[in-house]
C-alpha cells in the first residue's frame, strides 16, 4: 500500500482559484519529474485519487486540478468565459506554476485530453510526454455520446440535474454500480460544477479539438494513447486508428471502460511509468 499522502493546495487560474491535489515522492527518494493530470467533462481532481500516490511512489510529483468552474475551483458565470482558449490558458498557467524550469509529463482524461492536446501543440517544449487517457479524436463522430449541442440545450433548460439524471441512469445499468457514498459525491460534484462550465465544455466539444492529427504528431512530444476496451465512449478500433494517425504507442485495459484511471489505476500507472522511463 502506498505511503504517499495527497495534499490539497491552490493554483492561480486566469478566472480565479483552481483547487488542486498533489502527491510527492517520499523524503530522500529520487525525483524523476512532475506529472500533471487533467480531468474531463463533469470530472475533477478526485478522478485521479488512486493514481496520485502510486505515481509519487514511483518518484514523480503528481498534480491534478479541477478545471475552471469544476467542483471546488472558482469560475465565471458566463458561458463565453469557457472557451477552449480559456481552458488551455489555465493549463499553461498551471504548468508554469508547478514546474517553471522543467517540462512536465501531461495526462489528459477525456475532455481533459482535448484541452491538453491543444496545449501541447501551442507549447511543445513545456511537455516531456503526453498521454491521451480515454480521450478519442472528437465528440462529433465515432463516439457513443449525444450531439453536444443537444445536450447543451438540455442543460440550459434543466440545469446540472439533467446531466446527473443521464449519468445515474447509465450507472444503474452497469454491472458494477458505485457505492452509495460515491454516488452522493458524484451528484454533489455535478450540482456544484457551474452550469456555464458544463455548457461551455459542450460547446467546445461541438468541434474537434485538433482538426489534423498530424499537428499533434509533429509536435515532437512522445505520445501514448491509453484506453479501455469495454463501454468507452469511443470503440477500441477508433482509439487504435487515432493512435496510428498520431504515431503513438498504445496501452489497452481489457474489461475497463471510460475510467481506467479508476478501474485499474495500478495498471495505468505502471504503463505510464514504463512509457516515461523509456522517454527519459
Amino acid at each position: 500500500m502506498s505511503q504517499a499522502l495527497i495534499t490539497p493546495f491552490t493554483l492561480r487560474g486566469a478566472a480565479g482559484k483552481l483547487a488542486a491535489w498533489e502527491a510527492a515522492p517520499p523524503a530522500g527518494a529520487e525525483h524523476r519529474g512532475t506529472v500533471l493530470l487533467v480531468p474531463g467533462f463533469t470530472g475533477s481532481k478526485e478522478d485521479f485519487e488512486a493514481m496520485l500516490p502510486l505515481l509519487a511512489d514511483a518518484g514523480y510529483r503528481a498534480v491534478a486540478y479541477d478545471q475552471r468552474g469544476q467542483w471546488e475551483s472558482e469560475g465565471p458565470d458566463e458561458v463565453s468565459d469557457y472557451t477552449m482558449a480559456d481552458f488551455v490558458g489555465d493549463l499553461h498557467g498551471v504548468v508554469d506554476q508547478i514546474s517553471p524550469d522543467e517540462p512536465v509529463h501531461l495526462v489528459g482524461h477525456s475532455f481533459g485530453g482535448y484541452v491538453s492536446r491543444v496545449a501541447v501543440i501551442e507549447r511543445p517544449a513545456r511537455f516531456r510526454t503526453f498521454t491521451l487517457l480515454a480521450s478519442g479524436p472528437s465528440s462529433v463522430e465515432d463516439i457513443n455520446f449525444p450531439p453536444p449541442q443537444l445536450v447543451a440545450q438540455m442543460v440550459e433548460a434543466g440545469g446540472q440535474e439533467t446531466i446527473w439524471q443521464q449519468m445515474s441512469a447509465v450507472m444503474a445499468q452497469a454491472d458494477q454500480q458505485p457505492s452509495p457514498e460515491r454516488m452522493e459525491f458524484l451528484r454533489e460534484r455535478i450540482l456544484r460544477t457551474k452550469k456555464a462550465n458544463i455548457i461551455g465544455i459542450l460547446t467546445c466539444m461541438a468541434e474537434p479539438p485538433v482538426k489534423d492529427p498530424a499537428t499533434l504528431r509533429d509536435s515532437g512530444v512522445p505520445l501514448l494513447v491509453a484506453y479501455g476496451d469495454t463501454n468507452d465512449l469511443w470503440a477500441p478500433e477508433v482509439h487504435a486508428e487515432f493512435a496510428k494517425q498520431l504515431h503513438a504507442r498504445t496501452a489497452v485495459y481489457p474489461g475497463s471502460g471510460h475510467v481506467p484511471n479508476e478501474d485499474v489505476p495500478d495498471r495505468v500507472c505502471a504503463d505510464l511509468v514504463t512509457f516515461w522511463k523509456e522517454r527519459a
